[in-house]
């Protein structure tokens, strides 16, 4: 089922650094899925929450954008920067993502600002077709869990659903 394609009418999002996050399964509260975007025809798989998050943030840094407005730090080590964007960057094709699902969730991000050291920008949940803005890759880690346990327990306020035989 991961590789599930359907056509679906999302509301409109353009920009050169669309990433679709499609979750195929939560494995002790990580999400299990694959990353697609409009330069590359093969997915890049991720089994926990934070490869997510830097299979993301390394393809913004190749792609230098959003560029980064704080040096990258770490224990240890320097950091080598990226030089310069791929030849492949040339090939955009935004349908490419909306062919593209997850088993359980499917979110397509722009992120439109790196500062502070964190992102800023716009997630669709494809899904439902609604559209949220978020200030932290934190906040747009809530937004997705939010609208998966939506989709799990079915929206606020609505009654559980009783097990089947009851009564």
């Amino acid at each position: 089922m991961g590789n599930q394609q359907t056509e679906k009418t999302m509301p409109a999002i353009h920009a050169r650094n669309l990433i679709c996050i499609c979750i195929d399964r939560i494995d002790h509260r990580d999400y299990v899925g694959r990353l697609w975007h409009q330069y590359q025809d093969e997915p890049i798989a991720y089994n926990t929450t934070m490869e997510m998050i830097q299979a993301m943030d390394g393809l913004y840094d190749l792609w230098q954008f959003p560029q980064r407005s704080t040096q990258v730090r770490m224990f240890g080590a320097e950091v080598n920067e990226t030089t310069g964007r791929k030849e492949e960057m040339t090939d955009m094709d935004e349908k490419r993502l909306s062919r593209k699902s997850g088993d359980i969730g499917t979110f397509i991000v722009r992120v439109k600002y790196r500062q502070n050291a964190t992102w800023q920008g716009e997630v669709v949940w494809a899904e439902k077709q609604e559209r949220r803005y978020f200030r932290s890759a934190l906040e747009l880690l809530k937004l997705i869990d939010g609208a998966l346990e939506e989709t799990e327990n079915g929206p606020p306020g609505a009654a559980p659903e009783e097990p089947q035989g009851a009564g």
